[in-house]
């Protein structure tokens, strides 16, 4: 009797405890919906409209929120593929999808369907809508009969609450074909150019920001990223303050590819969208200029640097944050890498590359806008980004091609125009290994297909390959962690099929089980953890797209072959 007595006061307790989180989650939600119920205006006077998601982040059935994906992710799920590898399902319940799209979901279906592998099929199931999925994380203006408001969108990157310029953008791309038959993926697009726009306008130099205050959710995760000491104060609203060309080549090519896929230049007439794009401008300018005065050899001043305080040589940078000295040569300094690590030579050669192609496309966006309006400051904007392109392309073949033995003339990572130069590649784009697939080479220039045999060989000093795979990494996870993302490259740039099923079967087996595209996983298989990150939508999206590619120019890759123990034959 004592014991069904103490059971009886425990479980009213617990009734009671549950009523009071009921109340406080319903008063903290009533609190929320009208904190957050205001209008403002943009540079245009136009309104910016209310907040709004896609998806709640709860389940109206479950009476706690939708669980941390970065726990999900690390899961297993029901149903299995059936394959050799049984992959789990991970995509969230709808309910808990933060954007939903039936166009998608149609492609999904359609696509995996038709695959004959279950675990290769399961995987594109799993990847390619994660971003859409798990990042979406706060929209305005998105859904809906919505006028008179510029939409926005702020896409994190996955298990970091924050939103890069390079990763939202890329993260978005891999739908890129369907938003014409997506009204509201299409707005989606709009919404973060829009919401890039502002937020380069806020810095240019900056790579990572915070959501805007009217926009801001809150979130179950606790940051760990940026919690070194930096030595100066970054501007309100800015996550992490590093200079990297490739985050103002990644809007400009988001730009551009949004045009070219749907005819809209809406967004170019917008004050946010030009002010941005002057910013672009100067700030290339400012990063070409030389580290020493040519009259006096004094040093100039600098427009940006940055140091902290921290036990990571990459997390920091030369001279006092000014990087290593440069020469006038054309090309542009970039402080850091697209894997957020310190250059060694200030002229990073794949973002150099890619601001030039970009700077092209968004030069041909802006001509055609001016036809249209006789806007001469549109005249003046495009002559600007089309000679800087020029430019920039000249410089990479003037100061960027070198001869290394065994491989004759090859691209170099970084350079300084002093002579100096760094022969390696990084698995994060933009890469050497990626320049023919963002459009800065043909696949057949001779230049490129020497870099390409050497990145992809021991001769890259971040190539690994071990009994569980291979690849290309990086100093920024460390020796013998094989990027997927760097494999997936090698499929979107590959014209062989071997080539291209050799990487689809390392791919398959870096996801550990877990059926979705990690930053790295170990090469081997004694030594440290199996992989990082289990929510990075980035290479997720990356890894759909290449599955996209080849449904449409390699189909007997992945439609008509057969498997024999989870090989690809």
């Amino acid at each position: 009797m004592p014991l069904q007595t103490e059971a009886t006061t425990a479980s009213r307790k617990e009734r009671s405890r549950w009523g009071y989180i009921n109340l406080l989650m319903s008063s903290g939600l009533l609190l929320f919906c009208t904190t957050t119920f205001f209008l403002c205006l943009d540079n245009d006077g136009q309104p910016i409209c209310l907040w709004s998601s896609p998806h709640l982040s709860t389940h109206p059935s479950m009476p706690n929120p939708c669980p941390d994906y970065t726990e999900y992710a690390k899961s297993y799920h029901d149903p299995g593929s059936g394959g050799p590898l049984n992959l789990p399902f991970q995509r969230p319940i709808e309910a808990c999808r933060r954007f939903t799209s039936k166009v998608i979901d149609g492609v999904i279906e359609t696509i995996s369907s038709r695959m004959t592998d279950p675990d290769l099929a399961q995987l594109f199931i799993n990847s390619w809508p994660s971003t859409l999925d798990t990042t979406v994380q706060a929209t305005s203006c998105i859904i809906g009969n919505i006028t008179g408001c510029n939409p926005l969108a702020f896409v994190i990157t996955g298990d970091i609450n924050a939103m890069w310029l390079r990763d939202s953008a890329n993260q978005l791309l891999p739908y890129i074909d369907y938003i014409q038959q997506d009204v509201n993926l299409k707005r989606l697009f709009l919404g973060l150019i829009y919401m890039q726009a502002q937020f380069i306008h806020l810095d240019p130099y900056a790579n990572a920001f915070k959501a805007p205050p009217s926009m801001s959710i809150s979130s179950n995760r606790a940051n760990k990223h940026g919690t070194d000491r930096q030595y100066f104060a970054m501007k309100e609203g800015v996550f992490e303050n590093k200079w990297e060309i490739d985050s103002l080549a990644s809007f400009l090519g988001l730009s551009y590819r949004y045009w070219n896929a749907t005819g809209d230049d809406s967004f170019v007439y917008s004050s946010s969208w030009t002010d941005a794009v002057n910013d672009i401008i100067r700030t290339i300018q400012q990063q070409q200029e030389p580290t020493f005065d040519p009259e006096t050899g004094q040093p100039n001043p600098v427009y940006y640097s940055f140091t902290q305080n921290t036990d990571r040589p990459t997390e920091t940078q030369f001279l006092n944050g000014r990087g290593n000295a440069v020469k006038r040569t054309g090309l542009v300094k970039s402080l850091f890498r697209p894997s957020d690590d310190a250059t060694i030579y200030p002229f990073f050669i794949p973002g150099n590359a890619m601001i030039s192609v970009e700077l092209g496309h968004v030069s041909e966006l802006i001509a055609q806008a001016h036809r249209k309006s006789g806007d001469g400051r549109l005249r003046l904007m495009a002559d600007q980004a089309f000679n800087l392109s020029k430019e920039i392309r000249d410089a990479i073949y003037n100061y960027a091609v070198v001869k290394v033995p065994g491989y004759d003339d090859v691209f170099a990572y970084e350079v300084d125009g002093y002579g100096s130069k760094l022969i390696m590649d990084d698995a994060n784009i933009p890469s050497l290994l990626s320049l023919s697939m963002i459009g800065f080479v043909s696949p057949e220039d001779p230049v490129y297909k020497n870099t390409r045999r050497l990145v992809l060989s021991r001769d890259n000093p971040y190539y690994f390959d071990g009994p569980r795979g291979s690849g290309i990494g990086g100093p920024h996870v460390g020796l013998n962690y094989a990027w997927p993302m760097s494999q997936i490259v090698r499929i979107l740039s590959s014209t062989d099929d071997n080539e291209i099923k050799e990487a689809l079967n390392i791919i398959l087996r870096s996801t550990d089980g877990t059926g979705l595209i990690h930053e790295s996983f170990n090469v081997f298989e004694d030594d440290g953890e199996r992989y990082t990150r289990s929510w990075f939508a980035w290479a997720n999206g990356l890894f759909g797209r290449a599955i996209l590619k080849l449904a449409k120019e390699r189909p007997h890759l992945i439609f008509e072959n057969h498997v024999f123990n989870g090989t690809l034959v």
